[in-house]
């Protein structure tokens, strides 16, 4: 009986033994599956965070490198401005050189002449070229202020050879008046018409509608019937500029450098501006302190 009761306990100890190890078994699986889905979540976190890593990395290279390109185009671009700005004003200087150096005496070779017309002639067209180059490389606020200040150039140079063939007129009136009594009488007639141009006030400047008064109508009138006689010794040009300088019909040349001067006063801080600029473009701002 005991002994039956022995093999019963045994059977049903042996029964549980087998239920628990199948039980245990799914168990085991179960875990392993939940240990293999947190090492794989962890896995893809890791990826997911290492891909992240990764794009800031090279975003923030990539960023590096178009900081130093646009850095190093920025340095190109000022310096291609500065030259251009730089050429302007050295054309500028050599075209009022080139007209300060016309001849003023009758007595050069017309050769001397025609090379020093052809000089002048030459800083003009240096000069629009390098008019150009600034328009072209801007800002439109340094373009707008070297327009003028090349129109004030061209108009000063102008001034200049008018003046400096109205020297080589007066020469040739004046050695002419000491051998010739009416190129005397001549040079005698304009001094008076220039002292009364300045007495009375009349300009005969372009634009200027003002009627001659008659002391002047008179001068002109007395002035041109004596260069009549003397058409053969003082070419049309010579007289034209004799007269325009009696009537004072041009504008001083030293009133027009200063004008000139100021203008370029005003180029100058306008550079600078452009160049110290954060942008290379047209819409340019000034760098600031932090």
């Amino acid at each position: 009986m005991r002994h039956a009761q022995s093999m019963d306990l045994e059977r049903v100890g042996a029964v549980s033994a087998a239920a628990v190890a199948a039980l245990g078994v799914p168990a085991a699986v179960l875990v392993g599956r939940w240990q293999m889905r947190g090492a794989l979540r962890a896995a893809e976190e890791t990826g997911r965070a290492g891909i992240a890593q990764a794009e800031s990395t090279y975003r923030a290279a990539l960023d590096a490198v178009r900081t130093e390109a646009d850095a190093a185009h920025l340095q190109w671009r000022r310096g291609i401005r500065r030259d251009a700005y730089a050429g302007f004003l050295l054309a500028m200087t050599h075209c009022v050189q080139a007209a300060e150096a016309l001849p003023l005496k009758r007595l050069e070779t017309p050769q001397i002449l025609s090379a020093a017309e052809g000089e002048l002639t030459r800083a003009k067209n240096d000069l629009s070229a390098a008019l150009w180059v600034v328009k072209l490389e801007g800002p439109s606020a340094v373009a707008d202020i070297a327009g003028s200040v090349s129109s004030l150039t061209y108009e000063l140079t102008d001034a200049l050879a008018r003046k400096a063939e109205y020297h080589r007129a007066a020469s040739t009136l004046y050695h002419l008046s000491l051998s010739n009594p009416i190129a005397a009488e001549l040079d005698a007639a304009l001094m008076s018409l220039t002292v009364v141009v300045s007495e009375t006030g009349y300009s005969g400047r372009p634009g200027s509608r003002q009627i001659p008064p008659q002391e002047v109508a008179e001068g002109v009138e007395r002035a041109t019937e004596l260069h009549g006689q003397l058409s053969d010794d003082i070419g049309i040009s010579e007289w034209v500029a004799l007269l325009n300088e009696a009537l004072d019909y041009f504008t001083d040349p030293k009133a027009l450098n200063r004008r000139l001067s100021s203008t370029v006063e005003q180029f100058l801080p306008a550079c600078r501006q452009a160049l110290d600029a954060r942008s290379s473009t047209d819409d340019l701002s000034p760098t600031t302190s932090p």
